[in-house]
């Protein structure tokens, strides 16, 4: 039985860019997110050819090296901040409108974006049994890390994207009101109670995406904080209050956003009577979405909302990818042993192979992108 492992070296991780495109005059969002101009592209990034087991041996995966430190340019930063963002292309991917807050009083709750630091992906089969055969279990899981991210910096593009989203929104006409106003006058259907990540203190959040998870470090602009979200997400609210907004032609929204570093595919669960092998693949890619189990704008009082269905891929360079641990029951002396005695005895052995990858970022192309 062959278990295939199917794994490209992280060599070109890509930009991001996290405001909201221009709108036209019907306020039909035709763009969300932007990239902020490119400004360095890290050399030295390289690629790897995917790995299987059942395949000739290729060594022992490398110790875990410490990653080295990193070295902020405050002064390239800043340049890549005030560079002119470009808008992403969002046909195909951008689901919903804001024409309902059009004529109305509004204010922006929480402006949450969820930045991926690290992550897992596995597949498995189950082991069976069939015409005197036995087929043995087999599993595969890629995990990837990056060293703690430099949470001014993750500030520094949180408040850059959230700038620009006003800047548009105000220049399409629909320009949010302060939310201590709002509160003071209709009170608030989701009060903003939750701090976001400081220096020092990161606000670490995960999920299941479904075969593997993500942690994501939890951002909000400077002097915001975010609304509480539990299993059913916001939850039912203050419900007179969203009464009086509704009879009043008031509103507020909620916006989350994932930037993730990595694309990821599982051939899931399955028995080994019916597939080979399982495959799990982490793929260098930087996208943005939607936060995970969150819509991208949701409206508190209405059923107003938006949504990305399709990750949006942003192009550059931000990033590397390099193996520095793991484990392969074919080069363990022990599993080696046992897989020969099985085979004699008719037996499968299960078999599983674990790949630790550190994700190097640049932080200045970070920035930029």
């Amino acid at each position: 039985m062959t278990l295939r492992f199917k794994l490209s070296t992280f060599a070109a991780a890509v930009g991001l860019g996290l405001a909201f495109a221009a709108m036209p005059a019907h306020a039909q969002f035709s763009g969300l997110l932007d990239s902020l101009k490119n400004l360095a592209t890290p050399a030295g990034a390289a690629s790897a050819p995917a790995t299987a087991i059942g395949s000739a041996p290729s060594g022992d995966a490398p110790a875990a090296v410490a990653p080295p430190p990193v070295v902020v340019d405050p002064a390239q930063i800043s340049a890549a901040l005030q560079a002119t963002p470009t808008v992403l292309d969002t046909s195909g991917s951008l689901k919903g409108a804001l024409d309902q807050l059009r004529g109305k009083r509004f204010y922006i709750s929480e402006y949450r974006v969820l930045f991926e630091q690290g992550g897992s992906v596995a597949a498995n089969t189950r082991a069976a049994y069939l015409g005197g055969t036995n087929y043995g279990a087999t599993r595969m899981t890629v995990r990837y890390a990056a060293p703690d991210y430099d949470i001014g910096l993750l500030q520094a593009i949180t408040d850059k994207a959230y700038a620009d989203l006003l800047a548009r929104l105000e220049a399409a006409g629909l320009k949010p009101e302060p939310a201590d106003k709002i509160a003071t006058e209709f009170g608030q259907v989701y009060e903003a109670t939750v701090e976001g990540s400081k220096p020092g203190a990161p606000v670490i959040e995960e999920f299941n995406p479904g075969h593997g998870k993500r942690s994501y470090v939890v951002m909000s602009p400077t002097g915001m904080k975010l609304n509480s979200r539990g299993f059913a997400g916001l939850g039912a609210g203050n419900i007179g209050n969203r009464i009086t907004y509704g009879k009043s032609g008031v509103e507020g929204v909620s916006i989350a956003l994932a930037v993730h570093i990595a694309a990821l595919e599982s051939s899931g669960n399955g028995s080994s009577l019916f597939r080979s092998g399982s495959t799990a693949n982490a793929s260098a890619a930087l996208e943005i979405a939607a936060g995970p189990k969150m819509p991208l704008l949701q409206g508190h009082a209405t059923g107003m909302g938006m949504s990305i269905d399709t990750p949006l891929a942003v192009p550059g360079q931000f990033a590397s990818f390099r193996e520095s641990g793991g484990y392969d029951t074919r080069k363990d002396a022990t599993m080696i042993g046992l897989t020969l005695l099985g085979n004699l005895a008719g037996r499968a052995v299960n078999q599983s192979k674990t790949v630790e990858m550190t994700v190097d970022i640049d932080p200045p192309a970070l920035a930029a992108l």
